[in-house]
C-alpha cells in the first residue's frame, strides 16, 4: 500500500483492501492520484452487498451507480507527478472514517467506516453523484448506518461467544454513541441496549405482579394534597393522553405527582444523568425523572427512577427501565456498599403507572443480578390518589433511612 503519512497504519485488513483496490483502479486508468471516486468505486466491489442494500433503500439502482462512476472515471484528469497523489478530500474522508472507528472503541478503519463516511460531506463528489441519481445524500447516510448496524451487531455476538474473559459484548458507539470503552470495559448507552445484550451482561429475575408490595400502602394524604391531586387528575379527564408527546405528559401528569411525593430532604428531578461502573461493564444514560437526595451534589442517592415510554422507542422499553434502575443502584452502592441494594422504579405509558421494586445482588461480580417485583397498572385519571400514596410510601421509607443513617 502507498504511504499515507500518519494514516498508513490506521487501516484494518478490510480498510486496506479498499485502499489497495482504489489504487488499482487509479493506476488502471493512468490517473496517478487517489480520489473519492476511486475510493467509491473500490467500495462498490469490496462492500458490494452493503452498498447495494443502502442504495436500494433510497431508491437508487446499484447498477446505475456503477455506470455513473465509470463515466466519472473516464472523464477524470490525470496527475503528472512522480508519486501517486492523495488530494485533500480523500484525506478528509480517511480522517472522518478514523473518527468514526475511534468513537466506537476501535483504532483501525474498517471498510464500512469508509462507506459510512463517504457521503457525509454534502459538497464532495460522492454526494453529488447520488443527487444526480435522484437520491438525498443524507438519506443515504442513514440507510448505510442502518445496514452497517446489522453487521456490527453480528460482530458483537461473535465476540460474546468467543470472549473467555468477559462474557459480554465489546461494542461500539452509535454513529454518535452507544458504547465506549474505559479500561477495556464497555460502557453501554442505556438508550441503545437491546434485550439480548442486556441479558448477556445481567441476570434478570422477574417475579411478575406482586400486589402485596403496593396495594397495602398505608399513607394518608392531607386535604391540600388531595385537592392538588384532584386538580392534576381532572386536567386529564377530557384529554387524549395517548396522543400527547412525552414532554407534555411529563409536565401535566407526571412531575406534579413526583413533587407532591417529596419528603424530608428528597427532591424530584427530571433528566438526571446516570453513570455507573460495574466490574465488567458500565452504564451511561439519562433518567427521565428521579426522586432522590442531594441530586446536585457529588454524593447523590436515588430513591426512585422514573422512565416514560417514548413514542418512537424501538428497543424493548423494559430494558431501558431496568438498566436505569441498575445504574441508579450502583451509584447508591458506591455510597453505602450494601451487599444487596434496593431500588424503586416507575415505568409510565401515557397516564398509566407501573411501579417496580428492584433488588440488585452480586454487585461486585462480573454479572450482577437484578430481581424485579412489579405492580399492576394504575390509571392516573381515576387512581391518582393511589399513585401518590405509593409514591409517598416509597419516599417516606427512604427519607427515614436517610435520617437514621445520620
Amino acid at each position: 500500500m502507498i504511504q499515507l503519512g500518519s494514516m498508513t497504519d490506521k487501516f484494518s485488513e478490510t480498510g486496506q483492501k479498499v485502499v489497495r483496490r482504489a489504487i488499482e483502479v487509479s493506476k488502471s486508468r493512468n490517473h496517478n492520484f487517489l480520489s473519492l471516486v476511486h475510493t467509491f468505486t473500490a467500495l462498490t466491489e469490496v462492500e458490494s452487498d452493503l452498498l447495494a442494500e443502502a442504495m436500494r433503500a433510497v431508491g437508487v439502482d446499484p447498477d446505475s451507480v456503477a455506470r455513473l462512476l465509470d463515466q466519472e472515471l473516464s472523464e477524470s484528469p490525470r496527475y503528472a507527478g512522480l508519486k501517486m497523489a492523495i488530494p485533500e478530500p480523500t484525506r478528509d474522508l480517511f480522517n472522518r472514517a478514523l473518527r468514526r472507528a475511534r468513537s466506537q472503541g476501535r483504532q483501525s478503519i474498517e471498510s464500512y467506516d469508509l462507506l459510512a463516511a463517504l457521503f457525509t460531506d454534502p459538497n464532495a463528489g460522492p454526494a453529488e453523484i447520488l443527487r444526480r441519481l435522484g437520491a438525498d445524500p443524507a438519506m443515504a447516510v442513514d440507510a448505510i448506518s442502518v445496514a452497517i448496524r446489522a453487521r456490527e451487531q453480528q460482530t458483537l455476538y461473535e465476540l460474546l461467544r468467543h470472549s473467555p474473559q468477559h462474557q459480554y459484548i465489546l461494542a461500539r458507539r452509535e454513529d454518535a454513541s452507544w458504547v465506549t470503552f474505559r479500561k477495556h470495559a464497555p460502557i453501554f448507552k442505556i438508550s441503545r441496549l437491546t434485550a439480548d445484550l442486556f441479558n448477556s451482561i445481567v441476570t434478570i429475575r422477574e417475579k411478575g405482579v406482586t400486589p402485596s408490595l403496593w396495594d397495602t400502602a398505608d399513607v394518608s394524604l392531607t386535604e391540600q394534597e388531595r385537592q392538588r391531586v384532584e386538580a392534576v387528575a381532572s386536567s386529564l379527564l377530557d384529554k387524549s393522553v395517548v396522543k400527547m408527546n412525552e414532554a407534555t405528559i411529563w409536565s401535566r401528569a407526571i412531575y406534579p405527582l413526583l413533587v407532591l411525593a417529596e419528603q424530608g430532604n428528597l427532591e424530584a428531578w427530571s433528566q438526571l444523568p446516570l453513570k455507573a461502573q460495574y466490574p465488567a461493564f458500565g452504564l451511561e444514560g439519562v433518567a427521565d425523572g428521579v426522586i432522590g437526595h442531594n441530586l446536585s451534589g457529588l454524593t447523590k442517592s436515588i430513591c426512585l427512577v422514573v422512565q416514560v415510554k417514548r413514542e418512537s422507542e424501538a428497543q424493548d422499553p423494559l430494558v431501558r427501565f431496568y438498566s436505569a434502575m441498575l445504574a441508579a443502584a450502583r451509584m447508591n452502592w458506591e455510597r453505602d456498599n450494601r451487599v444487596a441494594h434496593e431500588i424503586f422504579g416507575c415505568y409510565i405509558i401515557a397516564d398509566n403507572w407501573t411501579f417496580a421494586h428492584g433488588v440488585i445482588s452480586d454487585v461486585e461480580a462480573d454479572r450482577p443480578t437484578i430481581t424485579v417485583a412489579s405492580s399492576r397498572e394504575y390509571g392516573e385519571k381515576v387512581e391518582a390518589e393511589t399513585i401518590l400514596r405509593i409514591l409517598k410510601s416509597i419516599t417516606g421509607r427512604y427519607s427515614q433511612e436517610l435520617a437514621d443513617a445520620t
